[in-house]
């Protein structure tokens, strides 16, 4: 169907929109969906929503900018116009980032008759409690001995122990600010994504040169980049590298397997260059 339309003239019927744009740079290459995603290793679904301009099938709105300035830059466009008239034309989230309709609240009502039951229930526990009350201020302790009797009872033998070691009872239990919590900071402007181990977005955000980002102390995390190059990671004094390969774009990148492999490869005493290259989907 590119094929079809590579030749087809263009007729001016108003604004060009972004979308059109991108296709019209991809088909003056010559390039089909496949083989562009192919050698920007973008999904071909982004590409054809990028196109199509449809925000269903794009991801965050961050992430979203952070592949067209790939795919604008591979298709030899104006990285900054192309990303300002995407903004002009996408004023909302885009995919996982639309805000969900918020739930009508639900009007709880008490069934008939649980007042009353209520009322009855409250009686009939006054009355108990007045019963014992009573019942103990008469008799109950009526067979106690006095207190001279009392005092001169033998006192029980207690045994004594130690204090407890303070430094026992704190041992184990995690600092606040534990020496493994991993730190991304930008080499070079970057889309970084970071998600939980449920799939919640921790953090989505288009990072300047220089800024840094502290991720929780939990395992299970998943790092997104549109540049894995650009990200160095940090375990707190340790410096891990950067995530992989310059221009290279991770998805779903585990954290854990990033630093189980820079720690081996630490005990092996082998060089670390971009130890999660390629680990990502």
């Amino acid at each position: 169907m590119d094929a079809v339309f590579a030749n087809a003239p263009v007729a001016p019927c108003g604004p060009v929109s972004i979308g059109d744009t991108l296709r019209q740079a991809r088909l003056k290459h010559g390039w089909t969906l496949d083989s562009a995603a192919a050698r920007t290793r973008i999904k071909r679904d982004y590409l054809e929503a990028l196109e199509a301009m449809d925000p269903r099938g794009l991801p965050s709105r961050a992430y979203t900018i952070g592949y067209l300035r790939a795919y604008a830059g591979f298709l030899e466009l104006n990285v900054t116009d192309v990303v300002e008239q995407f903004k002009l034309e996408v004023e909302c989230d885009t995919g996982r980032a639309q805000p969900t309709a918020p739930r009508k609240k639900r009007e709880f009502k008490l069934p008939k008759g649980v007042i009353g039951a209520v009322v009855i229930l409250g009686s009939v526990l006054a009355a108990t409690s007045w019963y014992g009350v009573h019942i103990t201020r008469t008799g109950a302790f009526a067979d106690a001995p006095d207190a001279a009797t009392l005092l001169a009872m033998p006192r029980p033998v207690v045994e004594s122990s130690r204090a407890p070691d303070p430094a026992q009872i704190w041992a184990g239990l995690p600092t606040a600010h534990a020496p493994e919590a991993l730190v991304f900071t930008a080499i070079s402007p970057v889309t970084l994504e970071v998600r939980d181990g449920s799939g919640r977005v921790l953090f989505a955000r288009e990072m300047e040169a220089g800024a840094s980002w502290r991720a929780p102390d939990e395992a299970g995390l998943e790092v997104s980049a549109t540049d894995a190059g650009a990200v160095r990671v940090r375990s707190g004094a340790q410096d891990i590298g950067v995530l992989g390969n310059s221009g290279q774009i991770l998805e779903s990148l585990p954290m854990d397997n990033f630093v189980r492999n820079w720690r081996a490869a630490r005990a092996d005493s082998t060089p670390v260059i971009g130890a999660g290259a390629g680990s990502g989907r």
